[in-house]
């Protein structure tokens, strides 16, 4: 179970997390990354944390251009048991609201759910994402799988 916590913790991936295995993994920050995600998937295997996907990540892994990759990552992505967020059209406003912090509009989108769903961690490997949310206000703990690891596993 996670440090010191006694509910099972909720967890959203973004796509790029589902990707990252996938990418170059000669690449040190790359390849810790994706060990940090095999500890974590590994996790939510035993049951230890829940791990919820949306619309939103189905529709962006249906628009990924590279038909190789999007083959591995939809293995990946399918071998997983998740719990689905339904949509709200509460999301909607919120994301037009994260658009005043320059968050893009499916990373808005991610946290919205997450946010309007009450998940605990949200896990991205996109530094840019990991920046604005520090000048934003939202209401979900969105982190880097290696900090994941580091701080909660």
């Amino acid at each position: 179970m996670n440090k010191g916590n006694t509910k099972m913790a909720k967890i959203y991936f973004d796509v790029c997390c589902y990707n990252r295995p996938f990418d170059d993994l000669t690449q040190e920050k790359i390849r810790l990354e994706t060990e940090a995600l095999l500890l974590i998937i590994n996790r939510i295997l035993n049951n230890e944390y829940t791990l919820y996907e949306s619309p939103a990540i189905q529709f962006e892994l249906s628009k990924m251009t590279d038909n190789y990759k999007k083959k591995k990552v939809v293995v990946l992505y399918s071998s997983i048991k998740k719990d689905m967020l339904e949509y709200n059209k509460n999301i909607n406003i919120r994301v037009k609201a994260l658009d005043a912090f320059n968050i893009k509009y499916f990373d808005a989108l991610h946290i919205a759910f997450c946010e309007f769903h009450y998940i605990d961690y949200m896990i991205t490997t996109d530094k840019v994402l990991l920046n604005s949310v520090k000048r934003s206000d939202i209401k979900v703990r969105v982190m880097n799988p290696i900090d994941f690891v580091m701080e909660v596993l």
